[in-house]
């Protein structure tokens, strides 16, 4: 709001500068062949848990091993794929836009990725993908405004932090109020929703 709506305004510094929440990498795959093992909602787990934070943490490098969720909704809804393929929303954890090499990180996170898929279900997934589209931090952020294309905000990485979260109302603009993942109460869907409800009932009746 402050970057783009409210340029001529004093942005709050303090808050911009605190630490964000990771991001995501997500492919858009259409893939030709159906994998009857996989259902609806799918994860493949990395074998480092911590080295998977640390990367993320430091946010300069893709890291090899992975945390992978697909969701194939076409297990679902069939029409959602052509007869004998598939839809894979496949997305991995990613850190926030801090300037990184994106093309290079993408194309990383790309390699491990199908490395894991191929290792994990004896294929060659490369060669199975018929469309393409990926949606990446700094894309997030273009599209809902959230800084760095953080996902859920400041960071939660200590017990003050939900203290320090944006607020639903401006003390300084009157009728200036703030709803979504980043501010009051956090991200993910039902916060989000929860968000709204707070405005709805903050906003005066028109």
């Amino acid at each position: 709001s402050y970057r783009k709506l409210l340029q001529n305004q004093e942005a709050p510094e303090k808050i911009l500068r605190q630490e964000r929440s990771t991001s995501a990498l997500i492919f858009y795959w259409g893939i030709k062949k159906q994998f009857g093992q996989l259902g609806l909602h799918n994860i493949l787990f990395s074998n480092d848990y911590p080295g998977e934070f640390k990367a993320l943490s430091e946010g300069n490098e893709a890291f090899t091993d992975p945390t992978v969720y697909i969701s194939i909704t076409s297990k679902d809804v069939p029409d959602d794929a052509p007869e004998g393929c598939e839809n894979w929303y496949v997305m991995v954890n990613a850190p926030f836009d801090r300037g990184q090499d994106w093309n290079k990180m993408i194309n990383d996170y790309r390699s491990a990725i199908i490395k894991k898929i191929n290792f994990q279900f004896h294929v060659k997934i490369e060669d199975l993908i018929e469309v393409e589209d990926f949606l990446s931090p700094p894309e997030i952020e273009s599209r809902t405004s959230s800084f760095g294309g953080s996902l859920y905000g400041n960071s939660s990485n200590n017990r003050f932090s939900a203290f320090f979260r944006h607020a639903n109302e401006s003390k300084k603009i009157k009728g200036l109020y703030f709803c979504g993942g980043s501010v009051h109460p956090g991200g993910g869907i039902p916060l989000c929703l929860l968000s709204a409800k707070i405005l709805s009932d903050l906003c005066p009746n028109p």
